[in-house]
């Protein structure tokens, strides 16, 4: 089946390059890019082969084959970044020398995802297709997954060319898959064939058989056709560039018709036949076992062929997992192998290549903590599944070089996930939901806007309950949302894995009302009678009194109404020292949204002190005051030319306290440490926000 399917693949290509070669009056082929399609899909495997080894082997035959004539460039996507829609390169300018292409296109590893119909465009505008007859042959294994239409794509290109046309090679496709792409070659009137199944590659054969070049007649002398021969380190690994024996015999038995040795790529003329080529490689480790591959092919006349020869590495791998587990539930894998060379055991999507994993685990140090040290015999562990049900593999893969050394199956069922939830709820309240499916541990119910592309939003979760139930706080700002299940899984830097959202009912927040009033006029530092009108599950919410339009409370002036006792719609709250324009704020909590308004200006609270006109040092003295006598307040003895901003650093002695309640009294400074005579205040400072209500002025002296 490879065979037939590597063959036709070649031919419709060539098929799509020589139209304009089979008119009768034969005019100069008009300029070409190809566009291959190196996306991870390109890991895929046909009869257990890599698409992208079959696809580069065919394309390189085609370049090789093509007339000196006709001009080429050579354009590929998806092999330099994964999920970047614009990882689009032109790899070969139009006419560049064949052994250009050649290079470009043996050095391409499939990484990311398909972008069509940019592709198309960015090989249209190299083409200049709007002023020249211009020819783009699409080879791709799938459809755009870069959110673009290519049908309406090449409909607007072949409107706005001169002469354009895209030759589309669905290569493994599916009938969806197939029809999309088709579009694209019936837009431009270009040619569509389908490499995907032995009876439509067999009608597709049957059509184009002139396309591969000239036919010989059966008296002719048979014309040798170029073969070109690469090995690779196991199937889909790196080129080996040295140290290769090459043998080319026939395959019904006889001399070998070509050798050559130490060398890397070979190139050869041969003719027409079926061969068997076998490589021996000196070049692994440190050269003292030599490892051998061999393959069977056949060569048409004139037919250029190229063929890559997996070199065996001799390794005795066992790998075997259970075929079988739900989303997000770990299950047992068992292997043995090479471990002390580097190896991974990977759960991967089957379109992904070997440096792209959802799980993975060391090989060596995996088994080293298990205690079998001995990578010849089995070992069993545990590695976590992908989040979302579907066709996945486990792997055994090599770390230098990254290759994968053996593959099992491995299907993903569906958790059975649901949840419900009230149709709407007031803003910040907490709302009971229910959930449904296989949990597994660390899964979670999550509150996020609707449509939001990410999973959740941190601080609005909720815990699973084993009764189906789970409570959830609402956000603040009402409008349309979401209730998640989120599958929460273990760590894994692939996309939309370690938290994917299982389950999504919407749900509507509403807003909720409040209250606020009190006095226009208080005291700094005083108690503030406040009355609030209360929503529902209100004991999170707080008030202030904050400055005038403020959207956060003031540090020096909140209380929470559950810990005020508000349940009666009253509560007490101690006023700022500083005086000025403010606004009684009622807070919804969680979410600090303010509800209700109402402003309020703070006044001075009065004081005096006084001290005796001059202290001797080492003397005790006298202070009197009056003043609100407010928790914390003291009299403070600074120097006069300390500001009071900076009296704090100036290394502050106090001088005594003021007993709260107290609000005409005295006390005395006693063994206060006056470092040098001179003017010294003594300042009435408030316990909150340390406001300087009044000062005296006195003389320190010897």
């Amino acid at each position: 089946m490879k065979s037939i399917r590597t063959f036709v693949l070649g031919t419709a290509i060539a098929a799509s390059l020589s139209v304009s070669a089979m008119a009768e009056d034969p005019a100069p082929p008009d300029d070409a890019i190809l566009v291959l399609d190196a996306s991870g899909s390109m890991w895929g495997q046909i009869d257990g082969v890599n698409k992208i080894v079959i696809a580069k082997d065919v394309v390189e035959g085609l370049v090789r084959g093509l007339d000196d004539d006709q001009r080429l460039g050579f354009v590929a996507y998806g092999h330099r970044k994964g999920g970047d829609c614009s990882d689009i390169e032109t790899l070969a300018d139009v006419g560049a020398d064949r052994d250009a292409v050649i290079e470009a296109l043996r050095g391409l590893t499939p990484r990311g995802k398909t972008p069509l119909s940019k592709s198309i465009e960015h090989a249209a505008n190299t083409l200049n297709y709007r002023e020249k007859a211009a020819s783009v042959i699409l080879v791709s294994d799938g459809l755009e997954t870069c959110s673009a239409d290519p049908c309406a794509l090449a409909r607007t290109l072949e409107e706005n060319g001169l002469d354009f046309t895209v030759h589309v090679v669905g290569f493994d496709v599916t009938v969806e898959e197939r029809a999309g792409l088709q579009c694209i070659a019936d837009e431009t009137g270009g040619t569509f064939v389908a490499a995907d199944n032995a009876e439509e590659l067999a009608g597709a054969l049957t059509q184009m058989t002139d396309a591969g070049g000239e036919t010989e007649h059966a008296t002719s002398t048979p014309v040798p056709a170029s073969l070109a021969m690469k090995a690779t380190i196991l199937s889909g690994g790196p080129l080996i560039q040295s140290k290769l024996d090459w043998t080319v015999t026939p395959s019904s038995g006889g001399d070998p018709v070509f050798t050559i040795t130490d060398t890397g790529s070979a190139n050869t003329e041969i003719l027409p036949g079926d061969y068997v080529a076998e490589v021996s490689w000196k070049g692994w480790k440190d050269g003292s076992e030599v490892k051998t591959g061999q393959m069977a092919f056949s060569v048409g006349s004139q037919q250029p062929k190229v063929i890559t020869v997996p070199i065996d590495l001799g390794f005795t791998v066992s790998l075997d997992a259970d075929d079988e587990t739900q989303e997000g539930v770990a299950f047992n894998v068992t292997w043995s192998g090479p471990d002390e060379l580097g190896t991974y055991i990977q759960v991967a999507s089957r379109e992904d290549g070997p440096r792209e994993a959802i799980y993975f685990l060391g090989g060596k140090k995996t088994r080293d903590q298990g205690g079998v040290t001995d990578s010849s015999q089995p070992f069993t562990s545990q590695i976590g599944a992908p989040s979302m049900e579907g066709e996945y593999e486990v792997r055994y893969v090599l770390d230098q070089p990254r290759l994968i050394l053996a593959r099992t199956p491995l299907t993903v069922t569906d958790g059975g996930f649901g949840v419900t939830a009230p149709e709407e709820a007031p803003v910040s309240s907490v709302v009971k939901v229910g959930w449904s499916g296989e949990a597994t541990p660390g899964d979670f119910v999550t509150i996020i806007e609707a449509g939001d592309a990410k999973a959740f939003n941190n601080g609005f979760t909720g815990k699973l309950k084993d009764d189906g139930t789970a409570e959830l706080t609402m956000p603040a700002e009402p409008g349309d949302y979401e209730i998640r299940y989120v599958l929460a899984n273990g760590y894994s830097p692939y996309p939309d894995t370690q938290y994917a959202v299982q389950a999504t009912v919407p749900i509507r927040l509403t807003p909720v009302e409040a209250g606020i009033s009190g006095p226009t006029e208080a005291i700094g530092g005083s108690q503030v009678g406040i009355s609030v009108e209360l929503p529902a599950d209100w004991e999170d919410d707080y008030v202030s009194i904050a400055e005038v339009g403020a959207t956060r409370f003031n540090r020096d002036s909140w209380a929470t109404l559950g810990r005020a006792d508000a349940a009666d719609g009253t509560l007490e709250l101690q006023a700022p020292n500083i005086e000025g324009d403010y606004e009684l704020v009622y807070f919804l909590a969680p979410g600090d949204s303010v509800l209700a308004r109402q402003p309020i200006t703070i006044t001075r609270a009065p004081a005096t002190v006084d001290a005796p006109a001059q202290v001797k040092i080492g003397e005790n003295f006298d202070v009197t005051w009056t003043g609100p006598a407010y928790k914390g307040d003291r009299i403070i003895i600074a120097p006069a030319d300390v500001a009071d901003s900076k009296m704090w650093g100036w290394g502050t002695r106090y001088g005594v306290a003021v007993p709260e309640g107290e609000t005409n009294s005295g006390g005395t400074v006693a063994n206060y440490q006056f470092t040098e005579p001179g003017a010294y205040e003594a300042r009435y400072v408030t316990g909150l926000q340390h406001q300087v209500l009044a000062r005296d002025t006195f003389t320190v002296v010897e």
